[in-house]
């Protein structure tokens, strides 16, 4: 899904269910080379995105990130990480997927070791969820 100047793809590690990237178009490595009408439609797109996980699959909050490692992955566009997190088990097209327990709410999931990737039948699946769940009063980019 485009906004302006930001794509939103479903990111393939779908440890937590709905899990995304907001990719800029515009090749820029840095935060602050960002201009600020693409903030204001990131923030736009954030909000679509949020909405539609929120009648999708209810998460208990969210996490948003901009970290910029794995460079050789994306080459340095500068990109957002939006993941939805669940305090309770979820399960979604025969999956079930990480949720936060006390056990498990202090660790960092972002091990590159650590990985896991879905079956790739499971996120068209996902993608057809969240737009059946798209808000339709709000209009895209």
């Amino acid at each position: 899904m485009e906004f302006g100047p930001w794509v939103l793809v479903l990111n393939r590690q779908q440890n937590f269910l709905g899990r995304t990237l907001a990719i800029l178009k515009q090749h820029r490595t840095d935060f602050g080379e960002i201009e600020p009408h693409e903030l204001i439609l990131l923030l736009s797109a954030y909000r679509h995105w949020k909405a539609a996980r929120d009648r999708a699959f209810s998460p208990d909050k969210y996490n948003i990130a901009l970290l910029g490692n794995e460079e050789y992955l994306h080459c340095g566009y500068v990109h957002w990480h939006f993941v939805p997190r669940y305090r309770r088990p979820i399960s979604f097209a025969g999956e079930t997927f990480q949720h936060d327990t006390p056990e498990t709410a202090t660790k960092n999931y972002s091990r590159v070791d650590r990985k896991q990737v879905y079956p790739a039948k499971n996120p068209p699946k996902i993608k057809r969820q969240l737009l059946k769940c798209w808000p339709k009063h709000l209009a895209t980019q």
